[in-house]
């Protein structure tokens, strides 16, 4: 008889399928030898925010949610709803062997909160034959958005192929553009004093840039969010696509029309945030809690689960299995050289809503760039209001 169950409020990302995938039997070795039931109650990233909110606040059953890394953390653990995590000393886990940057982002004021799941930065897909013959030489192991969009411009049509697909899904464009600020010397958020940093010219010149690229994208690209850019990619509906580390495994995965043909680069740019997993302050399990959380994030899964979404979070996994996946060396440069985190804010949601607000109505042509970024800046403003 099973003495307990353990719930786990998790986003619909491939890495949480992977998990609960009984071919792979991640669950049931745990479950099997401590007579633990866990059940994983995955949700929609466009709904999950709110669905952690309410398992943290008491309001859904769950003893672990997964947080947005740096992201979210700060926040709740201002609000005391985050319990700290309970690394073993042991070295068959090995804390060491987590990617230093990944490691850092587990930690707020020095304390551990969170178990590295997996990683999503900004990676750049490209089909090689294309690309490279009309660009005349192999693209490098890094690019600028400049460059990105120069390529996508020139690319544009070959066999009949949109140059780019976009991810402006208003769930997800704010990220989408984030690469495009930067080029341009923004960092949307003083990294000081978390005040909005993008309502100036440069800000505007990076919307317009991101916006130009509509021309050479499909034309319900707006609505497109992960599994609509992995679709369009694979079945060659796009020369490029920008997508997350997180997403790389299933993308090409047997569903892709000549996998072999199919590059990768970094983007300078990019911005990265370990998707991570954290036992509720509420939680009367939490030794149980902590006990799966080590073995979801074992040397041992994380292998399984970083070939199947393609983004591992332990040095280990990369060096064994660089060669088998060949995206690997790719993402590991991403995440270790290139991929920055916005800074750890309070009512970081709220701030970066006004955001997403805005640059979908730019995407849609309800409002211009200047008159979108100047609406965010004051949203965001209210924020700071004594």
């Amino acid at each position: 008889m099973v003495s307990k169950t353990l719930r786990v409020t998790a986003v619909g990302d491939p890495a949480v399928y992977a998990y609960v995938d009984e071919r792979f039997g991640i669950l049931a070795s745990f479950e099997r030898s401590r007579n633990i039931k866990v059940e994983f109650d995955i949700i929609p990233f466009e709904s999950y925010y709110g669905a952690m909110m309410d398992t943290l606040q008491g309001n859904r059953d769950g003893d672990i949610v997964m947080v947005a890394g740096h992201l979210w953390l700060k926040d709740l653990v201002g609000q005391n709803l985050l319990a700290p995590a309970e690394y073993p000393a042991d070295g068959d886990w090995d804390e060491r062997d987590i990617v230093p940057v990944v490691h850092t982002e587990m930690h707020l004021d020095g304390v551990p909160y969170l178990y590295p799941s997996f990683c999503d930065g900004h990676i750049v897909l490209y089909r090689k034959s294309v690309a490279e013959q009309i660009l005349g030489q192999p693209l490098p192991e890094v690019i600028t958005t400049d460059e990105l969009r120069e390529a996508a411009a020139k690319c544009h049509g070959a066999q009949g192929m949109h140059g780019i697909v976009l991810k402006a899904h208003p769930s997800e464009i704010f990220l989408d553009v984030l690469p495009y600020f930067r080029q341009e010397g923004v960092e949307v958020f003083n990294p000081a004093t978390h005040r909005p940093d993008f309502n100036r010219e440069a800000g505007v010149r990076a919307v317009r840039h991101y916006l130009a690229l509509r021309q050479f994208a499909p034309p319900d690209t707006g609505t497109y969010a992960n599994d609509e850019v992995r679709e369009a990619f694979q079945r060659k509906r796009a020369v490029f696509a920008v997508t997350w580390g997180g997403q790389l495994g299933v993308v090409l995965d047997d569903r892709c029309l000549e996998p072999e043909d199919v590059g990768f680069c970094a983007l300078r740019t990019s911005w990265n945030v370990t998707w991570s997993f954290a036992v509720s302050a509420r939680s009367a399990n939490a030794r149980e809690a902590n006990d799966l959380l080590r073995h979801l994030t074992s040397k041992e899964t994380d292998r399984i689960v970083g070939a199947y979404c393609g983004s591992p979070v332990r040095r280990s996994t990369y060096e064994t299995d660089g060669g088998r996946h060949r995206w690997y060396p790719a993402h590991l440069q991403l995440i270790e050289h290139h991929a920055r985190p916005l800074p750890q804010m309070e009512g970081a949601g709220a701030k970066m809503g006004a955001l997403y607000q805005a640059l979908d109505e730019a995407f849609r042509g309800e409002r211009s760039p200047e008159e979108a970024l100047a609406r965010a800046e004051r949203e965001i403003l209210k924020h700071f209001a004594d």
